[in-house]
């Protein structure tokens, strides 16, 4: 199955909020900055927010990009169809725009030199990478509106297709390395951050319930043979399950303490609900053919994304 390039973006994208707290070490810190200062981790949590505005902008992009290439490949299959292009509108990039003084390709200086060098240097990649998706495609578009398909038959243009492509899982392994450092590093300053948070345990619970279906969404999209997978996804189906009781059984946060915040909470575990309830649903079909479908992936991944803005509804 040859995935579209919306369905390449299955890291998990999280934004923190900045809350007021203490400086001490978290027992469950995985990095050196499980020691940082409440200060240093706002930063952290900063740079963390900027990037992944910068790259949800990029994302947009591609999406729109993507769109445009399924239409364009199946019009160069029969380009003397007289609506072969119809309705394909360029896709405009909106550069990301942020009023921090943090920027994505310069990462605070209170992260490690080893750290600060991972994030230019990946950075750098996104951002030269992204350049030559804009680039090549406008060379396909030039072909297009030339009609030059008819000098070779579409040979050139489904070879622009084909190279937009490479390079976009290129950008996106850059993007999975971004978005796995910052998980890391976020998650330790945040925990510093919301040390003495009311709805701590809330929080970090709803994000320990991401990362779980994010990391399940990987590996569905992973498996190239669904039929040998099948036991080790059952059993991390099963986790999930688990999981979603542990959390569904918390005493919901209160309304006259927290006003919305149980009506919030609620929801996004609705949110998570509903994931199972696809999960299900998308295992019994790739069992039935053994492989998973372009469809059951966009379902998994819009099922995760709905969870995510759940969670931003809870902690904003």
């Amino acid at each position: 199955m040859k995935l579209p390039i919306k369905l390449l973006i299955v890291a998990a994208a999280i934004s923190f909020s900045a809350c007021k707290s203490g400086d001490k070490k978290d027992k469950d810190a995985k990095t050196e900055y499980g020691e940082a200062s409440n200060e240093d981790a706002n930063q952290i949590v900063e740079y963390n927010n900027v990037l992944v505005s910068f790259t949800d902008k990029n994302n947009e992009y591609l999406k729109r990009v993507d769109e445009n290439l399924e239409k364009i490949s199946k019009g160069l299959q029969n380009p003397s169809n007289q609506f072969a292009f119809i309705g394909i509108i360029s896709p405009f990039y909106t550069p990301s725009f942020n009023h921090s003084r943090i920027k994505p390709e310069n990462p605070p200086a209170v992260l490690s030199s080893s750290d600060q060098k991972f994030f230019k240097d990946n950075v750098n990649g996104l951002n030269e990478t992204l350049t030559k998706i804009k680039d090549t495609y406008k060379s396909l578009n030039d072909y297009l509106k030339a009609e030059d398909w008819k000098d070779d038959k579409g040979v050139k243009g489904k070879g622009f297709i084909d190279s937009i492509y490479t390079m976009t899982k290129a950008y996106y392994k850059y993007d999975e390395n971004v978005l796995a450092k910052l998980e890391v590093i976020g998650d330790d300053a945040e925990r510093i951050i919301l040390k003495t948070h009311p709805l701590k345990d809330y929080i970090f619970a709803m994000k320990d319930d991401r990362k779980a279906v994010g990391d399940f969404n990987r590996m569905m999209l992973g498996s190239k043979h669904y039929k040998t997978d099948e036991p080790k996804i059952k059993a991390a189906y099963t986790a999930l399950e688990a999981q979603y009781k542990k959390h569904t059984e918390m005493d919901m946060p209160s309304t006259s303490k927290f006003p919305g915040k149980e009506a919030a909470f609620k929801r996004f575990n609705d949110s998570f609900n509903d994931y199972l309830v696809e999960s299900r649903k998308v295992m019994r079909d790739a069992g039935a053919s053994g492989k998973l479908s372009v469809d059951n992936a966009e379902d998994l991944i819009r099922k995760y994304d709905f969870m995510r803005t759940t969670y931003n509804n809870f902690v904003d």
